[in-house]
């Protein structure tokens, strides 16, 4: 604010209150060329007084601060759109609404895609939005090769852990909400798994089945399912789910 007041900014008292984020990034937007006239003119100029190339150099500090403001805003506000955006998906789940209801606001078609959005946010807020320097995205992405490596490489373990799941689905718990993850895993299974995007989701999917059974069942006080062929199907596919 300090710094439009000194470009002579007319509008500061339209100003909003720090705590308004976004009005305030707006602003900053909207009223950059308050700190860019003076840059231009003091430019345009063909000789300089010493005084003159002193405001030049302020002129220009002050336009790069503003504009460091502005991306460190965005940043603040992409870090609470991604909480509330959580919070939201979360409570729509619990509300019994379908990811493929979520997914045409979201404007994601994939099956499952609003589970794996939410997934991806809670990931994004837990590493804190960290500093991606070219070393750490080095070691991102080798990162993120190993993951691909392991995914396709105990893919088969997870397939067939999936597939026996599914056949004893009928003798676990009834759990609000799990319908549609068992029906998406089924998908995958179905020729939906060659990728190892799809890999990576199927065993994401396997993995909140077996989590929500476990969840349902300790809420309740009660085993998972009385079949005992079902329980070792559950523990196989949950350390399956694991090892990916």
């Amino acid at each position: 604010m300090r710094r439009h007041h000194r470009a002579g900014d007319r509008d500061l008292e339209l100003f909003p209150a720090p705590e308004d984020i976004f009005g305030v990034l707006a602003y900053l937007r909207e009223r950059e060329a308050v700190l860019e006239r003076p840059v231009h003119r003091l430019e345009t100029l063909r000789k300089r007084t010493g005084d003159e190339e002193q405001q030049l150099a302020d002129a220009r500090a002050a336009l790069r601060e503003n504009n460091l403001d502005r991306l460190r805003l965005t940043r603040r506000l992409r870090e609470l759109v991604d909480g509330q955006e959580v919070a939201v998906l979360e409570a729509c789940f619990r509300s019994g609404l379908k990811g493929r209801e979520l997914g045409v606001i979201l404007g994601i078609e994939s099956r499952g895609g609003a589970a794996l959005r939410l997934q991806r946010l809670r990931l994004a807020i837990q590493t804190k939005w960290e500093l991606r320097t070219p070393r750490l995205a080095k070691a991102k992405a080798a990162q993120e090769a190993e993951q691909t490596r392991r995914v396709t490489s105990g893919h088969a373990q997870v397939r067939q852990a999936a597939l026996n799941l599914l056949s004893v689905r009928s003798s676990f718990l009834e759990v609000d909400d799990l319908d549609e993850w068992w029906d998406d895993l089924a998908w995958y299974l179905d020729g939906h798994d060659e990728t190892p995007s799809e890999q990576a989701s199927t065993a994401a999917h396997l993995r909140q089945v077996v989590r929500d059974i476990r969840t349902q069942a300790l809420l309740e006080g009660v085993p998972p399912a009385l079949d005992e062929v079902a329980l070792l199907y559950l523990a196989e596919a949950e350390a399956a789910a694991r090892r990916v």
